[in-house]
C-alpha cells in the first residue's frame, strides 16, 4: 500500500472513529441521565401504590424498563448498576469527569473498581472544578453533547488553560485576579521572543537550514508532523501539539506551583522554557543558556512574559530537570521528567547553584536534603 493510499484510509478511519466516539459519549450521558428518570418512576409507582415496599416499587420499575429495552430483568439490573456508576461519577465530579473518562469508565462501573474506597470519590470531588476548567479551555465544544440531549449548562471558564490558577479552595481564579501583583499583568506566550535591543540575531541559533537533523537520534526534524522523523519529544516538536496537561495552583507556602493532571513517564517532556531572550541580568530569576564563550551566552527571562514553566518550583529532590535540546537549529531548554510524575503531584526541578548563588533567597522545598535553607550572598559577577 502506498503512502498516499494509507493516508487516505487513515483519514476515513479517523472520521468513523470520531463519529462513533461522539455517539458513545451521547450514550453515556443519556444512560447517566436515565437513572434520574428511573428513580422518578419508582417514586411515581410508590405514590400510585402506597402499600408497596420500596423494593417492590423498584422491581416494578425495573420490569417496565426491561420490557422497554427487550432485556431480561437480570440483564437490566446489570445495565442499571453500570449506569448508576455513571451517574455517581457525574454527580460528584461533574459532567466533564464522566464525558472525558472515555472507554475506561465502563470497566470501572461494571466491576465497581474503587467504588468502596471513599478516598476515590473524595479526590474526584476536590478535582471537580479543575476538571471543568480543563474541559472548558481545552475542549470548549464539549457542552454541545449535553445540548443535543436538551441538558442546558453554561460555560464557566474561557481562554487558555494556563491563564487560570487553582486557588487553595480548589476553585479556579484568573491569573489577572490573583493576589500577586506581578502576575496580574503577566503575558502568556508560546514561543520565546528575542530582545532586539540587545541582540541583532537569535543567540540560540546553532545551525542553519534548510534541513535539520536531530543531534540526539540523527533523524530529520520538521515542524510538519507528516515530514518529521525525530520522535525525541513529539509532545513538543514535530507532532500534534496540545496544551500540556498541567495546571497552575496555589501551593500555600511557595506561592504558585505547577501540578500534573496526567502521568508523565520518565523521559517525557513537560514543556519548553520560553520567555524574553536577553543577557546581562544579575540578581533576578533567569535561565542561563548558550555556549561557554561570552558572546554565545544568553538568558531567558520570564519576569513579564513566558509560559506555564514560569511556575515550576525548585526542589532539592526534584521529579524533573531542565535539559538542552536543539530543534530546527535552535537550542531549546525543556523540562523533562526525571522519573514518573504521577497525576496530582507538583512538578519540580532543581534550580542548581547557578540560580541560588545569585539570589538572596531561601529554599522552601521542605525536603530533608535541602541545600539552600539559609540566605546566600548575591554574586556581582557577570
Amino acid at each position: 500500500m502506498s503512502h498516499e493510499s494509507f493516508r487516505e484510509l487513515n483519514g476515513k478511519c479517523s472520521a468513523i472513529f470520531q463519529f462513533t466516539r461522539g455517539v458513545r459519549i451521547l450514550e453515556i450521558i443519556l444512560q447517566a441521565s436515565w437513572v434520574d428518570f428511573f428513580n422518578a418512576r419508582i417514586e411515581a409507582i410508590g405514590r400510585e401504590y402506597p402499600t408497596n415496599t420500596p423494593t417492590e416499587n423498584k422491581m416494578a420499575a425495573l420490569r417496565e424498563a426491561a420490557l422497554a429495552f427487550s432485556l431480561s430483568e437480570k440483564a437490566m439490573r446489570n445495565k442499571l448498576a453500570i449506569w448508576q456508576g455513571y451517574k455517581r461519577i457525574k454527580d460528584i465530579g461533574g459532567w466533564p469527569a464522566l464525558i472525558f473518562a472515555e472507554d475506561g469508565v465502563y470497566t470501572i462501573c461494571k466491576y465497581r473498581v474503587g467504588f468502596k474506597d471513599p478516598a476515590l470519590f473524595s479526590s474526584l470531588r476536590d478535582l471537580r472544578a479543575a476538571i471543568e476548567l480543563a474541559a472548558d479551555t481545552v475542549q470548549p465544544t464539549w457542552r454541545r453533547f449535553l445540548r443535543i440531549l436538551q441538558i442546558e449548562t453554561t460555560p464557566t471558564y474561557t481562554g487558555h488553560p494556563h491563564t487560570w490558577q487553582i486557588a487553595a479552595n480548589g476553585i479556579p481564579v484568573p491569573l489577572s485576579e490573583c493576589n500577586y501583583k506581578w502576575i496580574q499583568h503577566y503575558k502568556l506566550i508560546e514561543e520565546s521572543v528575542v530582545d532586539m535591543d540587545l541582540w541583532d540575531h537569535d543567540p540560540r541559533r546553532v545551525s542553519d537550514g534548510p534541513k535539520f537533523t536531530c543531534n540526539e537520534c540523527g533523524e530529520q526534524q520538521d515542524d510538519d508532523p507528516h515530514n518529521n522523523r525525530c520522535r525525541c519529544f513529539p509532545e513538543l516538536y514535530g507532532g500534534i501539539k496540545m496544551p500540556a496537561p498541567v495546571q497552575i495552583f496555589d501551593t500555600g507556602t511557595k506561592a504558585n506551583g505547577l501540578v500534573a493532571r496526567f502521568e508523565f513517564q520518565q523521559g517525557r517532556a513537560i514543556g519548553e522554557f520560553v520567555g524574553l531572550i536577553t543577557r546581562g541580568k544579575v540578581g533576578v530569576d533567569v535561565m542561563e543558556g548558550g555556549g561557554p564563550e561570552p558572546e554565545k551566552k544568553y538568558q531567558i527571562s520570564q519576569g513579564k512574559q513566558g509560559n506555564f514553566t514560569r511556575f515550576i518550583n525548585h526542589s532539592c529532590m526534584p521529579n524533573c530537570q531542565f535539559e538542552r535540546f536543539v530543534w530546527m537549529g535552535l537550542e531549546r531548554i525543556i523540562a523533562v521528567a526525571l522519573r514518573t510524575v504521577e497525576a496530582g503531584k507538583e512538578v519540580t526541578v532543581d534550580y542548581s547553584g547557578v540560580y541560588w548563588d545569585g539570589l538572596e533567597k531561601i529554599c522552601k522545598c521542605g525536603e530533608p536534603c535541602c541545600r539552600y535553607s539559609k540566605p546566600r550572598t548575591v554574586s556581582t559577577s557577570s
